[in-house]
């Protein structure tokens, strides 16, 4: 009987368990039997170095609400056989893993039987929609899809200009400014007559006109003006990196396949 079914997607979403509770990755790939396209092995990618994953016997986990859990500790797992994920499992590889997990190996329990379902036998992979993982391209018909993305650059333009303007602006200004000025100092003293002052002296001038001129002068503020340079302003130009953020609307094709005659079939 065919599996149409179970929820794939769901468990090639799920993230896997360990037997302590600890998450330990998520579900890689999932390959089913070929007649009755139920699931066979997962893979899990423990976030290990390389390209290899882990495979792990369906029939010995525990798939309910969108999780895996198996009933080893991550140590056990990491000790698995190391296959190829190449979409297909030989007998010889499918009968190894199915030894290495039917083996007690202090995990408390056998989980797998040697002779499983679909044991002696290659194991497909299921491709999201429970295909076979081999696939003849060069016959095969295809449907390429497209979408669309953000090209995202620059161009540049004219951000704004700056212009420099000199404007006169007159204002009364007050400055003190020191000066001189001479006075007249008058003093009078009597001639003492035996004093040489006394026995030089002159006659008496009979038309009274003798007389002495002293000049007195003063400074005054005299203002000129002179023109001076006060300040210097420098406009240049200098480059500042920014970042900005775009959006858009992106449209992207997906594609659905339809068998006819299998309602539901589409994944």
């Amino acid at each position: 009987m065919v599996n149409n079914s179970f929820d794939f997607d769901g468990l090639e979403a799920a993230d896997v368990y360990d037997s302590e509770g600890a998450k330990v990755g998520s579900v890689g790939q999932v390959y089913v039997n070929e007649q009755t396209r139920a699931p066979e092995f997962v893979t899990v990618n423990l976030g290990l170095f390389g390209t290899k994953e882990t495979f792990i016997p369906f029939s010995a986990t525990n798939y309910s609400n969108g999780s895996l859990r198996v009933p080893f500790p991550k140590s056990y797992l990491k000790d698995a056989p190391n296959i190829d994920d190449d979409g297909h499992l030989s007998p010889e590889e499918e009968r190894s893993i199915r030894d290495y997990y039917s083996t007690d190996r202090g995990t408390g329990r056998h989980g797998v039987q040697a002779d499983g379902p679909g044991a002696g036998g290659d194991v497909p992979r299921s491709d999201a929609a429970g295909r076979d993982a081999k696939l003849d391209t060069e016959n095969a018909d295809n449907m390429i899809a497209h979408e669309e993305r953000l090209k995202v650059g620059t161009e540049e333009r004219e951000a704004g200009q700056v212009r420099l303007h000199k404007r006169v602006r007159t204002e009364h200004q007050n400055v003190e400014v020191p000066v001189q000025r001479e006075e007249l100092v008058v003093e009078r003293e009597k001639v003492d007559p035996n004093s040489a002052d006394a026995r030089s002296a002159g006659t008496i001038n009979e038309d009274g006109r003798e007389e002495e001129t002293v000049t007195l002068r003063e400074e005054r503020p005299v203002v000129e003006k002179e023109t001076v340079a006060t300040e210097k302003v420098n406009v240049g130009k200098r480059t500042v990196q920014d970042t900005e953020t775009v959006s858009g609307e992106v449209r992207k094709e997906e594609i659905d396949v339809e068998e006819d005659g299998q309602p539901g079939a589409k994944r």
